[in-house]
């Protein structure tokens, strides 16, 4: 009887095992099927535009994310760590969605001090959740440094080093001292100011005066040159040049409108009943009334000394 009552405990045994281990498979498919259900659809890419980089130099470096438009995602800032990047700046593209996927990129601008031949870079995007946060990164992408100098190892030992003995001079170009230049430029300036406010009124007065000299030396030579002219042939064209010439030497000389004046007007305005009546000669030789103007052209260029040595006294003592 305890025989046959065995075996049927075995099987019944066998029956527990086959259930329970059914039951544990099944639970584990369900399991899987829902991490499976709650793990989104993320796809996240990234890379640089560039391909290569100068040390210094900022780069660009794209970075996509395509997920559930339900999702909150977040792209990196300035406060993430960038290495062995430095952050610059990001240009942001306004989400797009379309059958319920949304589609964000951001092109970051970054840079690098290290001298690394080949350098590499992988940047995430964070999903956001009430208490957590999931995160979901690119692959890897690898960029190559421009390298304008050749870094070489020395592996020679210092004391295997060849040794080179002269007593050649070598000339060795000094640095410019740029402290000293300036400091040096601000003094120049601070005399030349206290040079000027002691000594700027006698300075200008000096090249008034040697400009003065010079006008009137010249007025004389052409002035002169023009009498001759008239001497040996007269012309009320010349005549009238020469007057025309005087009345501008003398209106740079005085700052009075002398050009601008006719006879008549300076009859009122100059006072001076000689130099108008040597005016009135002069005009009735250029309108054909006479060709005697040789004396009071000569007389204007006397009245044009005579004024020009007042005029220097006056600058001189005043």
């Amino acid at each position: 009887m305890i025989g046959t009552i065995v075996p049927h405990i075995r099987i019944y045994y066998i029956y527990i095992v086959v259930i329970i281990g059914c039951l544990a498979a099944t639970q584990c498919t369900y399991a899987q099927q829902n991490q499976a259900a709650e793990k989104p659809n993320v796809k996240v890419t990234g890379g640089f535009i560039e391909d290569s980089l100068y040390i210094g130099k900022p780069i660009r470096f794209y970075l996509t994310a395509r997920y559930p438009e339900a999702l909150d995602i977040v792209f990196p800032d300035s406060a993430y760590d960038y290495k062995p990047f430095e952050y610059d700046s990001k240009r942001y593209v306004p989400t797009s969605t379309e059958d319920g996927i949304s589609y964000d990129s951001v092109i970051y601008s970054i840079s690098t001090f290290e001298i690394d031949r080949q350098q590499y870079l992988s940047l995430p995007v964070f999903q956001l959740l009430n208490k957590d946060t999931v995160t979901y990164r690119s692959a890897q992408d690898t960029i190559l440094v421009t390298q304008l100098v050749n870094f070489k190892v020395d592996t020679i030992a210092i004391d295997k080093l060849p040794m080179r003995a002269s007593t050649a001079y070598h000339d060795v170009p000094g640095q410019f001292n740029y402290p000293v230049f300036i400091a040096a430029m601000a003094a120049l300036l601070v005399i030349i100011a206290v040079v000027w406010f002691v000594f700027g009124k006698k300075i200008r007065r000096h090249f008034r005066i040697r400009n003065m000299v010079a006008a009137h030396r010249k007025f004389q030579e052409s002035y002169a040159r023009e009498l001759t002219a008239l001497q040996n042939a007269f012309s009320s064209v010349s005549t009238e040049a020469a007057l025309a010439h005087w009345k501008l030497y003398m209106e740079q000389l005085e700052a009075r409108p002398y050009t601008k004046l006719t006879t008549r007007e300076a009859r009122n305005f100059f006072q001076d009943d000689r130099l108008i009546k040597n005016l009135q000669t002069i005009d009735g030789a250029i309108y054909g009334h006479t060709a005697n103007v040789i004396e009071p052209l000569e007389s204007l260029k006397a009245v044009a000394d005579q004024r020009f040595h007042s005029k220097l006294q006056e600058i001189k003592h005043g």
